[in-house]
């Protein structure tokens, strides 16, 4: 068999403060990832990238370079039609917690014929010894549809990594960013669970991003969510598309009370095309302050991934403005249903943490871990 071939995708996004922010911390992890991987044994590694300028201090590494941002599917077929659709390691731009032994073993796996991803049905890390029947994706499939791809239309068996923060937690939106970056100012009390690597850290300490560090690291509404985790009176909430392994880690690892509302895991998937969601469904009935003050009845600190809830709406905010609502910050927010929405949620007597769904995913497994780590050097 031909030497597994490492795939890197990235793509520069947005031009506001917040995006442009979650676009350099995605760069400084396919960083992070080129070093590890070559540390980890892959000769060839390829990124394939919307701007080479990110890059442009790596050695050993060849840039695929493609101006414009264009669909998933034809941009991977046109990259695996350079290997000749040999083995690959395929990484997206946002996995900073794997390590140079984590990626050590899925080379060997691939070596040993096995295909194997992070998750099966949204895969950002997928590695297999034959990429031929990548190349028949349809132009509208996304990354994280490869798994299912492979499995369901291709007959290859896949295996999913056991979850874990570093398995799951993808830098999508700045709530990633924020649970980085706690973890990151608790230096030795920081998550056990992986490591984020040099390039990002330097990121998150950057002196030029001071206002937006303070904003991702110190917002107060983090500290009281991630601190009720490991306390046995509180209730915690946790919305979205949140999976099994998650709810079970919940359970098992936190000393508060849990209530979880998980809906629309197949939110990419709807046969119909068309989200539903409980708390949609209340916040259209009854506003945005009324549904925040039911949140407030339900735990003393809320995680909600809102995307569920923005598809059942229809309110398809922009990427600026998701970001803004992430970090609470609403006056930033164009359109106005959002903003109220967001107003309404900054303004809660409870911390209540918006983002995506690798908050109520990976995310979250890192908070736990973070939680006991600052409750553990606080006693």
């Amino acid at each position: 068999m031909a030497e597994p071939c490492f795939l890197l995708f990235y793509r520069r996004q947005g031009d506001s403060a917040i995006e442009r922010l979650v676009d350099a911390a995605r760069a400084a992890t396919v960083r992070d990832t080129v070093r590890r991987a070559d540390e980890a044994g892959f000769e060839r590694i390829i990124i394939a990238t919307t701007d080479a300028a990110p890059f442009e201090s790596l050695t050993g590494v060849e840039l695929d370079v493609d101006a414009v941002s264009g669909p998933f599917a034809p941009r991977l077929r046109q990259v695996l039609q350079t290997i000749a659709g040999g083995p690959i390691c395929y990484a997206g731009s946002g996995m900073p917690g794997y390590t140079v032994a984590a990626w050590r073993a899925l080379r060997l796996r691939v070596e040993a014929g096995e295909t194997v991803a992070n998750n099966l049905y949204s895969a950002d890390v997928l590695a297999t010894p034959d990429a031929e029947p990548l190349l028949s994706m349809p132009d509208d499939a996304s990354d994280n549809g490869m798994a299912l791809w492979l499995r369901d239309k291709a007959g290859v068996e896949v295996t999913p990594l056991p979850r874990s923060a570093a398995a799951l937690l993808d830098i999508d939106t700045p709530a990633d960013l924020r649970i980085l970056a706690l973890a990151d100012s608790a230096g030795a009390a920081g998550t056990k669970q992986f490591d984020s690597g040099a390039e990002l850290r330097a990121l998150l300490r950057a002196p030029d991003l001071a206002a937006l560090r303070e904003t991702l690291a110190s917002n107060a509404v983090v500290e009281r969510a991630l601190g009720l985790l490991t306390e046995r009176e509180a209730e915690v909430l946790v919305i979205g598309r949140v999976g099994s392994a998650v709810w079970q880690a919940l359970e098992r690892e936190t000393a508060a009370r849990v209530r979880v509302i998980s809906e629309e895991r197949g939110l990419r998937a709807r046969p119909d095309g068309q989200a539903r969601s409980l708390l949609g469904f209340h916040l259209h009935a009854v506003g945005p302050e009324e549904l925040v003050a039911s949140l407030e009845e339900l735990g003393d600190a809320v995680f909600f991934d809102t995307r569920p809830l923005f598809a059942h709406l229809g309110w398809d905010p922009s990427r600026a403005d998701r970001f803004w609502s992430d970090v609470g910050a609403w006056e930033e927010i164009a359109r106005p249903e959002l903003r109220a929405f967001t107003r309404a949620v900054a303004k809660s007597r409870v911390p209540i943490v918006l983002g995506g769904h690798s908050l109520v995913s990976g995310g979250l497994l890192a908070a736990i871990d973070l939680a006991w780590s600052r409750w553990e050097s606080s006693g």
